[in-house]
């Protein structure tokens, strides 16, 4: 029918988290076109954010519980990473 989906990766603190073969599997077995928005700053238990593709910044979840939202540049070492993925 072509409909738009969207599909939401959930759980990256957990043990074994990788969105990256999420996207791939769902390219893979679903034959869908699969492409990341975000991008997680760390995994399993360093996750401290993620990387908007789309705005180019990064939103850190800070305070006990992850309540308090900053922004901030992307990281020198994962601009590579998000550039290449902003190209797929």
């Amino acid at each position: 029918y072509n409909v738009p989906r969207v599909a939401f990766i959930n759980k990256l603190d957990r043990s074994g988290a990788n969105p990256f073969k999420v996207i791939e599997d769902v390219q893979d077995k679903l034959k869908l076109n699969a492409a990341a928005v975000q991008l997680p700053v760390g995994l399993e238990g360093d996750h401290k954010g993620i990387i908007d593709i789309v705005t180019q910044k990064m939103l850190l979840n800070e305070g006990d519980m992850g309540e308090v939202v900053t922004e901030a540049d992307i990281p020198d070492d994962m601009k590579d990473l998000a550039a290449e993925k902003m190209a797929e």
